[in-house]
């Protein structure tokens, strides 16, 4: 019984132990097995056809449950690994949402001032310059994982006409942003997993 009771409360912890669950519930099948088997061996002279039966019954119900309760266990570890690896996700994605969003606040920091009259050309280079310099900061910085996070997206079915067209190259800060506001929000979208 405290086999059973230690293979029960390890299948509901996080990660599940189990090989510690599968040793108890094999260790359990052959303990009833055994008990099974020491009743056949005692009385089986004077058993009819009810008691084979039963004899019967129960070894397949050992089994049964021994094979129903391994198959549950890998069910839990494999729930647990797929929790794990959504939360791993998520937590990708905010960081790199993150990670974008202060970048697009450092470049608009550097933002060269609007052309004047005077100066047209020259802060017309500068500011095309620094669009230039940030495309390719960003892309440095985050096009690949940008890219990435948006294939893994895509296998969860998230994704959406705004995040398809800036994800790839945004131009400038503003689609840098919505490109940053969207990982977070699909991020909000993943499943849980279950637990």
């Amino acid at each position: 019984m405290a086999l059973a009771v230690a293979a029960y409360v390890g299948g509901h912890i996080s990660p599940p132990p189990v090989s510690l669950i599968v040793d108890c519930i094999t260790a359990t099948a052959l303990i009833l097995l055994a008990k099974v088997a020491v009743w056949v061996g005692s009385s089986h002279q004077t058993f009819k056809r009810e008691e084979r039966l039963l004899v019967v019954v129960s070894v397949l119900a050992i089994g049964g449950g021994w094979y129903g309760t391994r198959v549950w266990t890998f069910e839990r570890q494999f729930d647990d690994l797929v929790s794990t690896q959504n939360m791993n996700l998520k937590l990708t994605l905010n960081e790199l949402s993150g990670k974008i969003l202060v970048f697009v606040a450092e470049r608009e920091r550097a933002l060269p001032p609007a052309p004047k009259e005077e100066t047209w050309d020259r802060d017309e280079a500068a500011l095309l310059r620094y669009r230039q310099d940030t495309q390719e900061a960003f892309e440095k910085s985050f096009g690949p994982e940008v890219r990435a996070a948006h294939d893994v997206l895509r296998l969860f079915a998230l994704t959406d006409r705004d995040f398809e067209r800036f994800y790839r190259e945004p131009a400038d800060t503003f689609e840098m942003r919505v490109v940053a506001k969207k990982l977070a929000f699909f991020a909000s979208k993943l499943p849980a997993g279950v637990r």
